[in-house]
């Protein structure tokens, strides 16, 4: 049986109770708990570094639930990176080019992110429009490359637009589970997968 970690990085605010990121982190959970061992962590409700590691180390894919802030993820996650992705266990220097020196190699991750920004904005080939056609994954390169850097390779990603003035949770959540449905239980991302393979299963 694949292990599977899901991380939850919702941030709790006055503005932002979480809900909906921890309701999909829960959809997840339940979806995938019958064909695949699920680990766990909520970031802010603390960690501990070792455990981390060890639970990187048994996870054949990797699930990070947050809402995008400013364009990023939220300050505890942030912070959970950079305590938990140690060099020696994450990555080394490996004498070649950049980016190769990956310690997490053979093992997946996938983004589940919701944003306030509709999803007419991304995609978009005004040239005026505010993310200037870039797609979503686009926009999120920084978290996507940081994976990449230790090792883990892309799985296809899922996002929520306009969750604060317009949201649809039911409509989300149903495409969720397809999105998870396709990606971990109609096809096996970790046997001998093509990559543009595994990039069309959600297409």
């Amino acid at each position: 049986m694949n292990t599977l970690l899901l991380i939850l990085g919702k941030e709790t605010n006055e503005f932002a109770k979480g809900n909906y990121n921890q309701s999909l982190f829960e959809t997840a959970v339940e979806t995938l708990s019958n064909r695949y061992k699920i680990l766990t962590t909520i970031v802010e409700d603390g960690y501990k570094v070792p455990e981390e590691i060890a639970k990187f180390k048994q996870a054949d894919a990797v699930i990070f639930q947050y809402p995008v802030y400013w364009f990023m993820m939220p300050s505890t996650l942030k912070r959970y990176l950079d305590d938990v992705y140690a060099y020696g266990e994450f990555f080394a220097f490996s004498g070649g080019e950049y980016g190769s020196g990956g310690l997490m190699k053979g093992k997946k991750f996938m983004l589940s992110t919701t944003w306030n920004a509709p999803i007419e904005v991304f995609n978009n080939k005004n040239p005026n429009s505010f993310f200037e056609g870039r797609s979503a994954e686009e926009v999120l390169l920084p978290m996507r490359k940081s994976q990449e850097y230790c090792g883990l390779e892309e799985l296809p990603h899922f996002s929520c637009h306009n969750i604060v003035k317009n949201p649809q949770f039911e409509s989300d959540k149903e495409r969720y589970i397809l999105h998870l449905t396709k990606v971990f239980l109609d096809f096996n991302p970790f046997r001998n997968a093509d990559p543009q393979q595994v990039a069309s299963i959600s297409q």
